[in-house]
C-alpha cells in the first residue's frame, strides 16, 4: 500500500526541500539582518533603554535601588506632585528597586515598548508611552484616595506610596499599539498581558503592579479606539482553536499565583492569601489554641505555621499548582478530561478558601478582619479568594462546547484503578503502622485516623481533629505519614500527564476505530471520504471490517458523512447493514452529501432525497487557462508573477514556525469577520490542516508573508492517491486580489502529474450552480442513458427543497456558500449532485436540527439568538 508521502507532487516548491537546503551559516546571518532592521526600526526604544540603564549605573542603583537623596527625581508620590514636582512623574521611569526589577523593565523596554514602536512608529509610541504614564499615576492616585476615604486597608495605604519604574508606561504603549496587529496576536498580547497584570495586583499587591495593571487598562482602551471605527467597538469572534489557547494561557497563568507570592517579599494582595491555602496550611483554631496557650494572635498564627507542612510538604503543596499546568495543556487540546479536573480543582479551592474565610473570622488580631461598620474593606479584599476562581469556573463552563475531546473509556478506567491501588496502599500500610504505635488512643480512635490521613493527601487542616505532627511517632510512622501523599500524587500527575497528553482521546469514536477507519479510507472511498477521520465522527463497520460509514447521532438521527468507505465492491453491503445497526438501535439513518451509487439501493428501501450541494470536478491534465473565459485565473497568475507571490506546496508540519504562525493568523482573521461561530461537519478548519495526510498550498510573497491557503485531502483507491479534494480555504484580508484564483490555477498546474481529476468539493446550502453552470455539466457515469436514476422521476419534496434555498439564501451574508459556488464556477468545473438521503418524511425536522448540530455544534442559545439577528437583518 502506498503511503500518502510518497504522493507528494514531486513538481513545485516544497517547504521541507526548501528548508534542507539552507545552512547553519544562512540562518545566523538571516537573524542578525533581522536584528539590525529591528533596531533601526525602534530609536525611541533604544533611547528609553539606554537612559533607563544609563541612570541606573550613574546613581548606582542596579543593586538596591535609587539614594535616598535621589528618591524626588526616582520616584512619583502625591507629595512631589502637590510640591510642584510634576516633572517626577516621568523622571520615574528611568529607575527600578532592585536587580530583578531591572532586568524586568528592560526586557518590557527591548521587547515589548519595541514591538508597540513598529506598530506606531516612533512619535506615537512616545506620545502613547508618556500619555499612559500620566494616565497611570493619575488614576492610582485617584483610586487610593477614594480608597483612603473609605477606610480601605489595602489600597487605603498606597496614597503616600513612592512609585518607580516604565511598567504601567510601557503596557500602556504596547497595548495601544494592540490595535494595529493581526487579530489573532491582537487577542494574544491582550489576554497574556491583562492576565498577567491582574495576577500580580490580586496575588503580590504591592504599587507598582496596582499602577502597571492600570497602564494595561488605559493601553486596552486606546488600543480598542485604534481598532474600532470612529469609536464603535466590534467583537472580534475567535476560532474554537484559539478560544481553547486562550482559556488555557488564563488558567496556566492563575495557576502559578500561588508559587509567585512564595517568591516574592510581603505579598499584600487579596489574593495573596492562597499561598496559605494551597502552599502551606495554616493550623487550625484548635492547634493554635493549645500551641500558644490559649492566647491566639498573628505572631502566634506565624509560629504555628513553622514545620507544620513535614518534610517535603512543599512537593505536596505544589500539587494543585502542577495539576492546573497540565490541565492547562490538556484544555488547549481540547480535552473533556482536563476540562472537568480543572473545573474541579477550581471548585475546590473555592470551598477551601471559603473555610478559610470563616476560620480567620475567628482570630481576633487577624489584621484583615473586617473592621468597619458594613462589612468594610476587609470583606472586599477576602472575597476575591472565591470570587477568582469562581470566575474561572464559570469561564470554562460558558465555554464547555470546546472541550469535546473525550477520553476513552477504557483509559479513564485504568488511570482511576492506578490512583485507587496506589492510595489503597499507601494509607493501608499507614494504617497498620498508626495501629501499631498506638494511635486509637492517641489520636482519639478512628476520627484521628481520617483527619491523618486526609492532611496526607489533601493541604487542609481538619479542625479540632489533628493535634500533633510528628509528636511521639515511630519512625516508620513518621515516614509514612511525611511521603504517602507525596507519593500518591506524583502516580497521580504522571498519569494524568500520560492520559492527557496520550492517544487516548476522541471526541466521538475510539483511537482503535479511528485506525481502522484510516486504513479503509486508504482503500478507498469518494471525494469527502477523507473528512470521516474527523472529530468527533463515530464508526460502523462490517463484521470482517473492510468497509465502514462514518456518522454523528445528535437525537435519535445518525447522521453519515459521506458515503460508505473501504472495499468498492463493499459499499452497498455496507450501506444496508448500517441500516439494520440503526434500526436495531432505535436511530434514524440519514445518508448525507452522498452520489448517485448508492441510490438504487435506498430508492427499493423507500428512501427520498433532495440535493444539497453540487461538487465541482476539474479535469486537470485536460484544462488550459487559454480563451476569455480565463482572463481571470491568468490575470491572477501574472499579477502573483509579477509581485513576486509562489506557492509553497507541503505539509503543515514541514513548514517553517515563521509560517505556521501565519497560517493562525490569516485562520483568526477569517474567523473575526464572523458574527457566528465558524462551522464543522465538511468544512475543515485548522485542526484538520494539520493532519501530515493532509497537503497545503500557500501563496507567500518574497517578503515570506503568506497571502492566502488552501488544503488538499487525499482520495484513495487500494492504497494510491487518485484524486485530491479542496478542503480549508482562507486568505488575508489585505492579501493581493485573486490570491485564491492563483492558489487553484496553482494546485491545477502542480497535481497533474499525478492525478487526472481534483475535486473542489461543495458549498453547503448552494446546490444551484451560478450562471446556469449546470446545464453543461457532464452527467455522473452512474446516471448515463437509460440508467436507474434517469429513469425515476424527481422526488425531491418541494417543502424540504424551498427550505434549504431559504436557509441558503438567508446564510449567503453570514458564511457565503453561494458566492463559494459562484467563484468555483469560474473554473468551468463538471458538476456532480450531492444528495441527503432520508426515509421517513416525518422525520425532516430532526434530521434539519441534526444538520444545524453537526455543521454548528459550538452553537449556543445566545449565539443562535445573534445569527437569527443576523439572518432577519
Amino acid at each position: 500500500m502506498t503511503n500518502q508521502r510518497e504522493a507528494v507532487p514531486e513538481t513545485g516548491r516544497n517547504a521541507s526541500a526548501a528548508a534542507g537546503s539552507v545552512t547553519w551559516t544562512d540562518v545566523i546571518m538571516a537573524a542578525l539582518r533581522r536584528v539590525r532592521q529591528h533596531f533601526k526600526a525602534v530609536p525611541f526604544t533604544l533611547v528609553v533603554l539606554g537612559l533607563f540603564l544609563g541612570a541606573g549605573a550613574a546613581t548606582n542603583s542596579f543593586l538596591s535601588g535609587p539614594p535616598e537623596a535621589l528618591l524626588d527625581v526616582a520616584s512619583v508620590h502625591v507629595g512631589a506632585l502637590k510640591d510642584g514636582r510634576w516633572w517626577s512623574m516621568f523622571t520615574s521611569l528611568f529607575f527600578a528597586t532592585n536587580p530583578a526589577a531591572y532586568l524586568t523593565a528592560g526586557l518590557m523596554i527591548l521587547l515589548l515598548l519595541g514591538l508597540a514602536e513598529r506598530r506606531l512608529g516612533t512619535l506615537r509610541t512616545a506620545w502613547f508611552f508618556f500619555g499612559g504614564q500620566f494616565a497611570a499615576v493619575s488614576l492610582f492616585l485617584l483610586l487610593t484616595q477614594l480608597a483612603r476615604y473609605a477606610g480601605d486597608g489595602w489600597l487605603g495605604l498606597m496614597v503616600d506610596a513612592r512609585l518607580i519604574g516604565p511598567y504601567a508606561a510601557v503596557l500602556a504603549a504596547v497595548l495601544g499599539a494592540s490595535g494595529l496587529l493581526a487579530t489573532l496576536w491582537q487577542r494574544r498580547l491582550r489576554t497574556g498581558i491583562v492576565s498577567a497584570s491582574l495576577l500580580l495586583v490580586l496575588y503580590v499587591g504591592h504599587p507598582e503592579t496596582v499602577v502597571g495593571f492600570l497602564g494595561a487598562l488605559a493601553g486596552l482602551a486606546a488600543g480598542w479606539w485604534i481598532q474600532s471605527d470612529h469609536g464603535t467597538l466590534h467583537r472580534h469572534r475567535s476560532t474554537g482553536r484559539e478560544t481553547r489557547n486562550l482559556l488555557s494561557l488564563i488558567v496556566g497563568i492563575f495557576a502559578v499565583g500561588p508559587i509567585l507570592t512564595a517568591a516574592v517579599r510581603s505579598p499584600t494582595g487579596p489574593l495573596a492569601l492562597l499561598r496559605d491555602v494551597v502552599l502551606n496550611p495554616l493550623p487550625t483554631l484548635s492547634q493554635l489554641e493549645q500551641n500558644c496557650g490559649g492566647t491566639v494572635d498573628v505572631n502566634c498564627l506565624e509560629i504555628g505555621r513553622t514545620g507544620f507542612a513535614g518534610p517535603l510538604g512543599l512537593a505536596l503543596a505544589v500539587v494543585p499548582v502542577l495539576l492546573l499546568l497540565i490541565c492547562a495543556d490538556g484544555l488547549r487540546r481540547g480535552r473533556r478530561l482536563a476540562w472537568r479536573i480543572t473545573i474541579g480543582v477550581q471548585l475546590a479551592v473555592t470551598a477551601l478558601s471559603a473555610v478559610y474565610l470563616t476560620l480567620f473570622a475567628r482570630i481576633p488580631h487577624y489584621p484583615q478582619r473586617p473592621h468597619t461598620a458594613v462589612m468594610g474593606s476587609g470583606f472586599v479584599h477576602v472575597l476575591p479568594l472565591v470570587a477568582v476562581p469562581l470566575l474561572l469556573v464559570v469561564l470554562l463552563w460558558i465555554n464547555r462546547r470546546q472541550f469535546r475531546v473525550e477520553t476513552s473509556v477504557g483509559a479513564r478506567r485504568n488511570l482511576t484503578r492506578v490512583l485507587a491501588g496506589t492510595w489503597a496502599a499507601l494509607a493501608g500500610s499507614y494504617t497498620v503502622a498508626w495501629l501499631g504505635a498506638g494511635g486509637m488512643a492517641r489520636d482519639g480512635g478512628l476520627s484521628g485516623l481520617a483527619a491523618e490521613l486526609a492532611r496526607q493527601y489533601l493541604p487542609v487542616p481538619i479542625p479540632s481533629l489533628y493535634n500533633r505532627i510528628f509528636q511521639d511517632r515511630q519512625s516508620v510512622e513518621a515516614f509514612l505519614f511525611a511521603y504517602s501523599g507525596i507519593v500518591f500524587w506524583a502516580v497521580a500527575l504522571a498519569g494524568v500527564w500520560v492520559v492527557l497528553l496520550g492517544q487516548h482521546h476522541g471526541a466521538g469514536a475510539g483511537a482503535e476505530a479511528r485506525d481502522v477507519a484510516r486504513r479503509l479510507v486508504r482503500r478507498g472511498g469518494d471525494s469527502l471520504s477523507w473528512m470521516a477521520l474527523w472529530e468527533p465522527n463515530k464508526y460502523w463497520f462490517t463484521p470482517a471490517l473492510d468497509a465502514g460509514v462514518a456518522y454523528q447521532q445528535h437525537g435519535s438521527v445518525a447522521l453519515t458523512l459521506g458515503g460508505p468507505f473501504g472495499d468498492a465492491a463493499l459499499r452497498e453491503e455496507a450501506a444496508a447493514g448500517f441500516m439494520r445497526y440503526c434500526a436495531e438501535h432505535a436511530m434514524v439513518p440519514c445518508f448525507y452529501s452522498c452520489t448517485d451509487g448508492l441510490w438504487p439501493l435506498l430508492q427499493s428501501r423507500g428512501f427520498s432525497r433532495v440535493a444539497v450541494a453540487q461538487e465541482t470536478r476539474l479535469a486537470v491534465r485536460e484544462l488550459e487557462f487559454k480563451g476569455k473565459e480565463w482572463q481571470n485565473v491568468r490575470t491572477a497568475l501574472n499579477r502573483a508573477r509579477k509581485t513576486g507571490v509562489t506557492a509553497v506546496w507541503g505539509r503543515y508540519s514541514d513548514f517553517p514556525a515563521a509560517l505556521r504562525a501565519q497560517l493562525l493568523e490569516v485562520s483568526e482573521e477569517w474567523a473575526a469577520q464572523k458574527s457566528v461561530p465558524e462551522m464543522g461537519f465538511t468544512l475543515g478548519g485548522m485542526d484538520e490542516l494539520m493532519d501530515d495526510d493532509v497537503l497545503c498550498c500557500v501563496a507567500v510573497d518574497a517578503g515570506g508573508l503568506v497571502h492566502g491557503v488552501t488544503s488538499w485531502l487525499p482520495v484513495f483507491d487500494e492504497g494510491r492517491v487518485v484524486s485530491w479534494t479542496l478542503d480549508f480555504m482562507r486568505r488575508r484580508e489585505d492579501g493581493f486580489p485573486g490570491a485564491m484564483e492563483f492558489l487553484i490555477a496553482s494546485a491545477v498546474l502542480e497535481l497533474r502529474s499525478s492525478v487526472e481529476v481534483i475535486s473542489l468539493s461543495g458549498s453547503p446550502l448552494a446546490k444551484e450552480p451560478a450562471d446556469g453552470a449546470a446545464s453543461g455539466a457532464a452527467q455522473d457515469p452512474s446516471e448515463g442513458p437509460g440508467s436507474e436514476a434517469e429513469r425515476e422521476p424527481a422526488r425531491e419534496p418541494d417543502a424540504l427543497t424551498s427550505i434549504l434555498d431559504v436557509v441558503g439564501r438567508a446564510l449567503e451574508p453570514v458564511y457565503g456558500f453561494r458566492s463559494l459556488a459562484t467563484f468555483k464556477s469560474r473554473f468551468k468545473p463538471d458538476y456532480r449532485t450531492l444528495y441527503l438521503y432520508y426515509q421517513d418524511p416525518l422525520q425532516l425536522p430532526a434530521i434539519g436540527r441534526a444538520l444545524s448540530r453537526a455543521y454548528l455544534p459550538g452553537l449556543s442559545v445566545r449565539q443562535s439568538a445573534r445569527l437569527l439577528r443576523t439572518l432577519v437583518g
